[in-house]
């Protein structure tokens, strides 16, 4: 039987080869076609297949003469060692054995695939190794019954040794039993299978390659926070007329009436690998100020209430595993194991690079220098040169882990704040200082007022200056993993306040108040985002008025700022996968100045993705 096939539904000579041996060996055997060819006729007798089984026979059966002869000997073996080389030498030689025999049975079962048609020979010797050729030497090929001559026209004209040819567009196969075709076709459908898998036939989710190369992540906090304040507060207008506290960038308006409210926060970021050392990173967020991530609900009559800003947009560069830097609007790039300095969500502008030596197998260094730029302002008709305020840092330290159950690391840092104090007017310049007053702050810092005695209305800028030394470290004990305790610290001074410097620049005499500390201890399971992990924590909080600046320092207790006091604690559970609840009880004074008593409380659902 012929059975067309069109070309363009053909398959690949490699292909079809393959499927037609197996299945060509598996109808031989099944058919007994094998045993009917043990005796080889009388024409195959010279032929050199014939020639080369005997050697295979001989040497077959010589090894096994000299394996049975050796078993004796092995017998009795001097001792474990000698049993156990003995048996691996009659394993080898058996496998052998086995191996030969199974070598010459494929070339008796290609001969007779070749004398059947089922391939041809010049297919066959590929499927053979040089020393084997020579066995299709001598093969007659018979003609198979499908593909037998027709019979000779009416006109008595000779009978062809050949078919007529196919029509044009059509091949002529051999038939194929069934058990073949099902073979083939389940030969097929894997190797599509695997093809389209690996590929992404299909994948609705299929993207062009440049795509592979960018991954998105984000996450979404929903926040329950309730304000408690004390009694005995200073009201809000004497309370912002003395420090000139500032909240969410306007005048404190609330210092003794309670409030529940909601709260979120929603990133989305993407990461694209430009090459093998360069990535861009990108980042939108919530929130208008630095460090107020989390706009309230409830605000439909606020067009800006719930807009994204962009929060990241860096190009990260990695030439070594021990080297990295970013530039741009980037992530915090310091080793900051609290909030003391730095609020959880603050980004700066700028550049940072981190090299990180190793020093042993257990210990490696780290050392930081950035440069970020905090505000630039152009020349104008008052201001006749560009001002620039800006911020230079730079961080050492080492952390040690000797081995699973112990790691400790510890930095020190410096931190430059340069330009950010403020310089006051005078009648014959009235605005010419206005730069000097920051464009964002909180409360705590010590202000004045640059227009005093101009008879313009007040505007605050900071008195003093800025330069921060900080100690950092975390200790994590791990001993009875997954339950782990974790220490950790920071310590800030501001060498930077000069108190006859304030005086001689702003007319006013201020105190130095500039030292900071703050600890925290957690007990728990360190991964929150596993389902029932659960950890717990008590912290102590002690800022001085001017030992941070306030910008950029924490906005959860006492509402932010500094000049804050007070305690901090709280739970973690893991809800599910990639799902976090916590719950916090923050709870401060004011230090200095008019009376101040906030406690709040937070409950907070994470989702990252």
């Amino acid at each position: 039987m012929n059975h067309p096939i069109s070309p363009s539904g053909r398959a690949t000579p490699a292909s079809r080869l393959r499927s037609l041996v197996t299945g060509s060996i598996t109808v031989l055997v099944a058919t007994g076609a094998v045993q009917a060819q043990t005796t080889p006729p009388a024409a195959e007798k010279k032929a050199p297949t014939t020639v080369r089984k005997a050697p295979r026979a001989a040497a077959a059966a010589a090894t096994a003469r000299r394996s049975a002869v050796a078993k004796p000997a092995e017998a009795a073996p001097r001792d474990d060692a000698t049993a156990e080389a003995a048996a691996l030498l009659a394993q080898i030689r058996k496998e052998r054995q086995e191996l030969e025999a199974a070598q010459a049975t494929t070339v008796r079962l290609i001969r007779l695939m070749v004398e059947d048609g089922v391939i041809p020979r010049e297919k066959a010797e590929e499927l053979l190794p040089a020393r084997d050729r020579g066995a299709l030497a001598d093969v007659v090929v018979r003609t198979p019954p499908a593909a037998a001559a027709p019979a000779a026209p009416a006109t008595g004209a000779p009978a062809t040794a050949e078919a007529a040819p196919p029509e044009k567009g059509v091949v002529r196969v051999p038939y194929i039993p069934e058990i073949v075709r099902n073979e083939m076709r389940d030969q097929i459908r894997q190797d599509v299978l695997a093809q389209a898998k690996a590929e992404r036939w299909g994948d609705p989710g299929t993207l062009p390659g440049w795509m592979d190369r960018i991954s998105f992540d984000g996450d979404l906090r929903l926040r329950y926070q309730g304000e408690y304040y004390g009694s005995g507060n200073t009201d809000p207008t004497t309370y912002y007329a003395v420090t000139g506290a500032l909240r969410d960038g306007l005048p404190i308006g609330n210092t003794q009436t309670d409030v529940d409210g909601f709260r979120f926060r929603f990133r989305l970021g993407a990461t694209a690998k430009v090459s093998d050392t360069f990535k861009v990173i990108a980042r939108l967020a919530t929130g208008r100020t630095p460090v107020s991530a989390n706009p309230r609900l409830g605000q439909y009559g606020d067009p800006d209430g719930f807009r994204l800003v962009v929060d990241r947009a860096a190009i990260a560069w990695d030439p070594d595993p021990r080297i990295s830097a970013q530039a741009g609007r980037i992530g915090n790039p310091w080793f900051w194991p609290t909030d003391l300095l730095w609020y959880e969500d603050l980004n700066f502008e700028g550049g940072a690079i981190t090299y990180k030596p190793r020093f042993s197998s257990t210990a490696e260094g780290f050392f930081t220098v950035g440069a970020f730029q905090m505000e630039l302002l152009d020349p104008t008709q008052t201001v006749r040169a560009p001002r620039d305020k800006s911020m230079l840092g730079a961080q050492a330290g080492a952390e040690w882990i000797p081995d699973r159950n112990v790691g400790l690391k510890v930095g020190v840092g410096y931190f430059h704040y340069d330009s950010i104090e403020g310089q006051r007017n005078t009648i014959a310049a009235p605005n010419a200082n206005d730069w000097t007053v920051p464009p964002f702050r909180q409360k705590g810092n010590t202000v004045f007022d640059i227009n005093a005695g101009t008879g313009q209305a007040a505007r605050l800028a900071l008195a003093s200056r800025f330069h921060i030394l900080n100690l950092s470290g975390a200790l994590d004990l791990g001993h009875l993993d997954p339950l782990h305790v974790r220490l950790t610290g920071d310590y800030a001074k501001n060498i930077g306040f000069d108190r006859g410097e304030i005086l001689a620049r702003t007319g006013l005499d201020f105190e130095a108040r500039t030292t900071a500390y703050q600890t925290m201890l957690t007990v728990g399971n360190p991964d929150v985002w596993g389902r029932g992990n659960t950890s717990v924590f008590l912290g102590y909080r002690y800022v001085e008025p001017d030992a941070v600046l306030d910008a950029f320092t924490q906005a959860n207790v006492l509402l932010g700022g500094t000049n804050a006091k007070g305690y901090m604690l709280g739970l973690n559970y893991g809800i599910d996968t990639n799902v976090w609840m916590r719950w916090r009880w923050l709870t401060a004074n004011a230090i200095y100045g008019p009376a101040l008593a906030i406690d709040v409380l937070q409950g907070d659902l994470m989702l990252k993705f």
